[in-house]
């Protein structure tokens, strides 16, 4: 799914399948293209995230919004799931232009974050409401992590195959954008995306 105020922040600070990894499912002994597998690797990890929606190793999001819910029982999605819910990379931050015209950030006393969910959401408190806020572009921004963890070793096996079906895919046979005679086809192989679907859950507004 394409979220139109959703950009990334920090970004994975390792991928979920190393080059020593991809190297050996290419039977790859040598070391002259450990640069560009690493490549392929990165952005095999790009499709896989764009294609499940999903978060694979910790990365850090910001959300930008016009304004709160206009109803305070209406949550926040935090798209490209699941929400780290442990170790350091857990907070998840709302700032907000009040209509003063001053930021402001919004106590943590004040919202819950049900990580959890797919997608997760923040939602206020009991009996709470979302603050008075001014309407207009990026009124209000939520910064949080989502992934299965600092590390590729908490990513499905399923996601895990599915990267290196596809950096072998690029690496084998398809370095071209275009195809000619004899070429093999560019478009993702079908087993890819059987391992993906598995992995799947769907889009909610």
């Amino acid at each position: 799914m394409q979220y139109l105020s959703l950009t990334r922040q920090t970004p994975p600070a390792v991928e979920p399948v190393t080059v020593a990894e991809a190297k050996a499912h290419l039977r790859v002994d040598t070391s002259d293209d450990d640069t560009y597998i690493g490549t392929l690797v990165t952005a095999a990890r790009e499709w896989v995230e764009s294609y499940l929606d999903r978060t694979l190793v910790n990365t850090q999001w910001r959300l930008r919004l016009h304004r709160f819910p206009t109803d305070s029982q209406y949550p926040i999605y935090l798209p490209r799931p699941p929400v780290v819910s442990s170790g350091t990379a857990t907070a998840v931050t709302i700032t907000y232009t009040a209509e003063t015209g001053g930021t402001a950030t919004l106590s943590t006393a004040e919202y819950r974050v049900q990580r959890f969910e797919t997608p997760g959401r923040v939602t206020t408190v009991y009996g709470g409401t979302w603050p008075a806020s001014m309407e207009d572009n990026d009124a209000v921004v939520v910064t949080w992590w989502a992934g299965y963890g600092a590390s590729g070793s908490s990513v499905p096996a399923a996601t895990k195959h599915a990267i290196l079906m596809l950096v072998g895919h690029w690496y084998d046979g398809a370095r071209q954008a275009t195809v000619t005679t004899g070429a093999v086809p560019q478009e993702v192989p079908f087993g890819v995306k059987s391992l993906l679907d598995s992995q799947r859950w769907g889009s909610y507004q």
